[in-house]
């Protein structure tokens, strides 16, 4: 029985409902397959067992395969012989050189020189991957270098005992992949090394273990190194990439602590006595902080380790606060005194200080904490605890609609464990009536200060103006304004952020309105002259000049009107030009004269139509001007 030999089982007598023609050989088909199956038996046929160890590092192109006379061949069955595929060995499986499991991995020690390893083909389409056990020396990190050889790429994992991937980074070197980690007998750990997913490939690759050393703090709630609230920095060092540095230590009741470390690239990570992650870590532009204020005793852990998986040398402290010396609701509310300061400081990021003071109605109370910070969380409060105001910004300045009781809450921040001071003032009464009518009156040269408390409320000031003189306005910081004149044309020009141009044409009371979208906003208000016209505005103000006549003007604005009169007789012709000027030819009745220009220059012509008194009007060709501007005019018979 040297051969497979192809058994083939009767069909049942019938399927299910439908009959099946029977004979006399129909019934005798069960009974032959029953004898070959005895005979292939006692003949030494080989079994499943043997089929399984034979063909155990075998692979065929298709069928399966069998074991005849002890050795592996591929047999087709019926399917692959009606499809017309040739079943053969295609390929044996080699020895494989590390185990691909956790469970078969390849003990591995630290050496000095690169080891080989190979990755093999695919069998049976299942990839290779060697798997390598990690020493389990408690403390120690390590630090695994993995290169290509013939394999053109290699994957790179770490792994726990179950096989689940750990986080952490690979970083690719020139001596190869790198990864760094610890790893104990708590926490033990595996590095496979692998092709690329999917990709088929084979070849060898290089490896090499190495010993960074026993870590100088335990990574552990266990091997946590105890502190002492010593107000100290000490240093700290994370070794190697994966290295975690945790640290334990005790609070009395409402005893206040943080403990930070420097630099951007370290996170700190806060627990309780249980282990359980407490959220009371903050960071700013230098430090990253951990605190937590609790009213009964307690044990904390903190965990500090690299932001970006990398090694880092830095300075920690662990601070102690002192006791919470504030309450944090209403009732045991710190008195403050109006006008004096306050110590305070937040005990942990989860604390809260709640101060109280007396207020009289339709009085301003201005409630600042400096040194003033970018975020600065607080409200206030009536007696009812009804939110009357509330900002980030470190001030507060509330008009007190009822004589009373009012608190201050200064809520979790970010800035908590910073000695900080918090006043209350009494600014009295608005400072600014709202009105022209109830307008505060300043001279021109006189600097008046004021504060917009709330949105609606507008500080008006009244200064009286001259028609001949320009003046300059600064109001910072960079003031809104609006205007109310008796119904005389005023000229306002912005120069710059804080500072305008003011003219008015016709003398007389100004109110400057400051209003503010944002508040509590203070600002500093003076209007000064800056020079005085040289000319008059109008005819009834004219400069007299006489025929012929070469006049200089300068405008000080672009609102700057200058008229000049002159006596001319009729039916006489004459030339005129003004260098920087806008012209006007006004005759006797106010008529405009029409101009002509004469060839090739850039003079004009006009005849007088009646002999009088004649106005040239000079206005600038910028109208926004803002600095003053010479101007020429002269006048000639032709």
């Amino acid at each position: 029985m040297g051969t497979r030999s192809v058994m083939t089982v009767a069909r049942p007598a019938s399927i299910r409902g439908f009959p099946v023609p029977r004979n006399r050989s129909d019934n005798l088909t069960p009974l032959l397959a029953l004898m070959a199956v005895g005979l292939f038996a006692a003949c030494g046929g080989p079994s499943a067992e043997e089929d399984a160890r034979v063909c155990a590092n075998v692979e065929c192109s298709a069928g399966r395969c069998v074991a005849e006379n002890s050795a592996p061949v591929c047999r087709c069955g019926a399917w692959e012989q009606a499809a017309g595929l040739t079943c053969a060995i295609v390929g044996y499986r080699q020895s494989d050189d590390h185990g691909d499991t956790p469970e078969t991995a390849t003990a591995l020690a630290p050496s000095v020189d690169f080891q080989e390893g190979i990755i093999h083909p695919p069998f049976r389409a299942k990839a290779d991957r060697d798997v390598f056990a990690m020493p389990t020396a408690a403390g120690h990190g390590y630090r695994i270098i993995v290169r290509s050889g013939t394999l053109a790429s290699v994957d790179v994992r770490l792994v726990e005992t179950s096989g689940r991937e750990v986080r952490t980074w690979s970083l690719q070197t020139n001596e190869g992949t790198r990864v760094e980690f610890v790893s104990t007998e708590e926490a033990p750990r595996f590095i496979t090394v692998a092709a690329p997913e999917g990709s088929g490939a084979s070849g060898t690759y290089a490896y090499r273990l190495e010993d960074l050393g026993r870590d100088s703090h335990g990574d552990t709630l266990a091997t946590a190194t105890p502190l002492a609230l010593m107000n100290t920095p000490f240093p700290l060092a994370l070794e190697f990439q994966d290295d975690a540095d945790v640290f334990t230590f005790r609070t009395e009741p409402n005893q206040g602590f943080r403990f930070s470390c420097e630099s951007q690239s370290v996170s700190v990570h806060l627990m309780d006595a249980e282990g359980t992650p407490v959220n009371g870590v903050t960071r700013d532009a230098s430090r990253v902080s951990a605190g937590q204020l609790r009213p009964d005793a307690n044990t904390w852990f903190v965990r500090v380790y690299s932001s970006f998986d990398a090694t880092l040398a830095t300075q920690c402290q662990l601070d102690d606060l002192g006791q919470d010396d504030h309450a944090n609701a209403l009732q045991g509310a710190t008195p403050l005194t109006v006008g004096s300061p306050m110590a305070v400081r937040l005990h942990g990021p989860n604390d809260a200080d709640v101060f109280s003071f007396f207020a009289t109605a339709g009085h301003i109370y201005d409630l600042r904490f400096l040194p003033a910070v970018y975020e600065r969380r607080f409200k206030l409060t009536d007696a009812d605890g009804e939110t009357l105001a509330e900002t980030q910004w470190n001030r507060i300045v509330h008009e007190a609609a009822a004589t009373g009781t009012y608190y201050v809450h200064l809520l979790p921040n970010p800035s908590w464990g910073s000695d900080i001071e918090m006043r209350v003032d009494d600014l009295g009464m608005d400072d600014h009536g709202d009105t022209p009518q109830t307008a505060t009156l300043a001279d021109v040269g006189e600097t008046v200060t004021g504060l917009i408390h709330k949105v609606p409320d507008l500080d008006a000031i009244s200064v009286p103006l001259d028609a001949n003189v320009f003046y300059r306005l600064s109001c910072t910081r960079d003031c809104t304004l609006t205007t109310r004149t008796s119904g005389a044309p005023l000229y306002m020009l912005k120069a710059e952020d804080g500072l305008w141009h003011v003219h008015t044409l016709t003398s007389g009371l100004v109110t400057f309105i400051v209003s503010a979208r944002s508040t509590p906003y203070t600002f500093t208000f003076r209007l000064d002259p800056t020079s005085t016209d040289d000319h008059g505005d109008d005819a009834g103000h004219a400069t007299p000049q006489a025929v012929p006549m070469s006049t200089a003007g300068v405008f000080e604005l672009g609102s700057d009107v200058d008229v000049l009169s002159f006596e001319l007789e009729a039916g006489r012709s004459y030339v005129v030009s003004g260098s920087r000027t806008t012209l006007r030819i006004l005759d006797p009745h106010g008529a405009q004269a029409p101009l002509a220009y004469e060839a090739g220059t850039e003079n004009q012509t006009f005849t007088a139509q009646s002999s009088g008194t004649y106005v040239a009007e000079l206005k600038s060709q910028q109208p926004y001007l803002t600095r003053a501007t010479a101007w020429s005019f002269p006048l000639r018979e032709q």
